[in-house]
């Protein structure tokens, strides 16, 4: 009998879900764009994202159709950390600069960016290492199994230094996220999970201390970056210039509502919040759809978490697993940055809002490693059926 490919229909309509609302938003979110450059371009940047969802579709048939295993081979993560090595050079050296980092290389009608695509890269390399070591973590621990044979942590180890450079931190501290959530569940130490949950703990209140310095001794810091950290501290204060976009964003939250202005209706959005379509696009959710709109965009994504961790909790294979957690981690990380940064929990660090924010390298990271996901839900399920 033949084995047919068993979608997971539940992850698969989530997917598709998030990002038709993500074109919808964008088109919407826009608005203040075209008053600036025409009025196609609204039109123009949601034909993009259409494109780039297009694309996605494709790499999901692709991934689950043929390149599943070649993709978690030995060579394909050499090449592409060879690649991404190139990329990250180029970038510091000769990228295109946004918002103060130079993280992008232009490609025909639309930029990649090299950081988002690391993010696919570590999940699949320590997946591919977790395997290679499964037995030596099961019978020694994390921690014994790398300390004779450290050398595969100098490759994250030297990617993430190259991220941090451009300058982006937030690309940094998501991409070591995923690397260290994916490294703490590949191991069954109580004691290793107690260590890191007390150095978190203590690591949160240096962070905050940390930004408060910043902000009492740097009024007159330049640095983009540095300038964000700032106005996360107090926006009100820096009001004329790095807080205007935290406070524009304040204004769109409190505008929406219970249930929003309505579709289109956004005011925030021409012309006073910049990034609207990007890092601020939950701002614009919420003036439009209010908190009702903010909590089914983000319960969705929970949703899309939880059946990831589930896969991840029912496969014994740690490579299979380990990608789980590993997009899990991605996506949680990455949705608590955008969501965070427009509310001032957490400084703006410009990241994407995952499935909905516009961007073509996040969402072509974001369905290589959903790919991933749903292939692993399959074989799972083929699994337990013969079972």
């Amino acid at each position: 009998m033949k084995n047919k490919s068993k979608i997971d229909w539940y992850l698969m309509i989530l997917y598709i879900f998030l990002c038709l609302f993500g074109i919808v938003m964008v088109y919407s979110a826009s608005a203040g764009i075209g008053l600036s450059f025409g009025q196609g371009e609204a039109k123009a940047l949601a034909k993009k994202q259409t494109f780039y969802f297009i694309i996605g579709l494709c790499i999901i048939f692709c991934v689950n159709k043929f390149f599943f295993k070649l993709i978690l081979s030995h060579r394909c993560v050499i090449y592409l950390f060879g690649i991404l090595m190139v990329a990250l050079l180029y970038v510091k050296l000769l990228g295109k600069t946004i918002n103060g980092a130079a993280g992008w290389i232009s490609v025909g009608f639309f930029s990649l960016q090299p950081a988002e695509f690391c993010k696919f890269f570590f999940i699949i390399f320590f997946a591919f290492i977790l395997r290679k070591r499964q037995t030596t973590i099961d019978m020694d621990g994390l921690g014994k199994s790398f300390k004779e044979n450290w050398q595969p942590l100098a490759i994250p180890g030297v990617i993430l230094f190259l991220i941090a450079v451009q300058p982006d931190m937030g690309g940094a501290i998501i991409n070591f996220t995923i690397v260290f959530v994916m490294l703490l569940a590949a191991t069954r130490s109580w004691k290793t999970l107690r260590a890191c949950t007390i150095i978190i703990i203590l690591l949160v209140p240096v962070f905050y201390f940390g930004i408060e310095f910043l902000a009492k001794h740097g009024q007159n810091i330049h640095n983009y970056q540095l300038q964000r950290i700032v106005a996360f501290y107090n926006p009100f204060l820096h009001a004329q210039t790095s807080g205007a976009q935290l406070i524009n964003s304040f204004y769109a939250v409190s505008n929406g509502g219970l249930f929003g202005r309505g579709l289109g209706n956004s005011i925030q959005k021409m012309g006073y919040l910049p990034e609207a379509n990007t890092d601020f696009i939950l701002s614009i959710i919420s003036e439009e759809f209010g908190l009702v709109g903010i909590l089914f965009v983000l319960g969705l994504l929970y949703l899309m978490i939880v059946r990831m961790i589930k896969i991840g909790q029912r496969t014994n294979n740690l490579q299979y697993s380990s990608i789980c957690y590993g997009t899990a981690a991605y996506l949680t990380i990455q949705t608590l940055f955008n969501a965070g940064g427009a509310i001032a929990l957490v400084p703006l660090t410009g990241v994407a809002l995952p499935f909905i924010s516009y961007g073509g390298s996040s969402m072509l990271t974001l369905s290589s490693c959903f790919a991933l996901v749903l292939k692993i839900s399959s074989i799972e399920k083929q699994s337990r059926t013969q079972k």
